[in-house]
């Protein structure tokens, strides 16, 4: 068989597809630019509700960050500095307005990407805006309830055997009902699973790995560039964490459309075949559009 013909079947092929797709939505630049704002916008945020929790929560970023990577000595001492106690009354209404504006803004741009990946139109007025502010408020609630967890698993006996499959419940839950509400829940929440399975797994034997990796690369950071590198070595765990979840969202939009066999029994077996929910008072080219895409 000719290489050309090689090529041609390989591109066509479900693995080509998500290739093509992953590179003509610019799945890098996207995740690039999700990690950045999860760095300058949710984490600024997060250790804001932490600030404002009981006395002894205020430090719960910093100890979320040593917990998860395990951190001694320089390391600790420069995440702690990092991510210092900020009281709640020493932010101004303008800082916390423009906190919140960049949270919205980080799950806006998550909001386009599910949109561009399931070839969705974007929703009418501003219900984008408000489905994106749900989406904020999820991500906060479910770093919360993760912190949660592990300090609860961490007293148990064998707490590395039972937090992976805990840790993998939640971040299914998580990426599946984030996407249900950025969507306007104009998609099932059965279709949605396919992408919330494939993150919520992917992001969690990501976080087993970093656990290895991460304390040795930030204590390593930490000497060489002080404050800086423990931004850096976060910064590039964030961006792992963006890649994967803009890759598992690409695959689950193409297995969601594939036409061939096996997608389609797989889907039928599952019960994702389910038709797409048209928001009321959706402008009719688009629910022509969306019926005609769906049958």
């Amino acid at each position: 068989m000719p290489l050309r013909a090689i090529g041609a079947r390989l591109k066509e092929s479900f693995p080509g597809r998500c290739a093509r797709t992953f590179v003509e939505q610019q799945g890098l630049d996207r995740a690039m630019a999700i990690a950045s704002q999860s760095f300058t916008a949710l984490i600024p945020l997060l250790i804001l509700a932490s600030a404002a929790l009981p006395t002894g929560s205020e430090h719960g970023v910093a100890d979320a960050i040593v917990g998860k990577f395990g951190l001694s000595g320089d390391a600790e001492k420069s995440v702690r500095l990092v991510f210092a106690q900020t009281q709640p009354g020493s932010v101004g209404v303008g800082s916390l307005f423009l906190l919140l504006f960049s949270g919205v803004s980080l799950t806006r741009r998550l909001q386009r990407m599910y949109l561009q990946a399931y070839d969705l139109p974007p929703s009418p007025g501003v219900r984008g805006t408000f489905n994106a502010s749900l989406g904020l408020a999820a991500f906060l609630a479910e770093v919360g309830l993760l912190s949660l967890l592990r300090s609860i698993v961490r007293s148990l006996p064998f707490d590395w055997a039972s937090g992976l499959p805990l840790t993998m419940v939640v971040g299914v839950l998580f990426w599946t009902t984030v996407p249900f509400l950025l969507l306007d829940r104009r998609m099932p929440w059965r279709r949605l699973l396919p992408a919330g399975a494939l993150a919520g797994v992917a992001v969690s034997l990501y976080g087993v790995a970093t656990t290895f990796y991460m304390p040795v690369l930030m204590t390593s950071y930490s000497r060489r560039y002080g404050l800086f590198g423990i931004t850096v070595a976060i910064v590039g765990w964030l961006l792992c964490m963006a890649v994967i979840v803009v890759s598992t969202t690409i695959v689950a939009a193409e297995f969601d459309r594939a036409r061939e066999p096996w997608a389609c029994r797989l889907r039928a077996t599952l019960g994702f075949d389910q038709p797409l929910v048209v928001p009321e008072g959706a402008p009719l080219e688009d629910e022509r559009e969306v019926s005609r895409r769906w049958q």
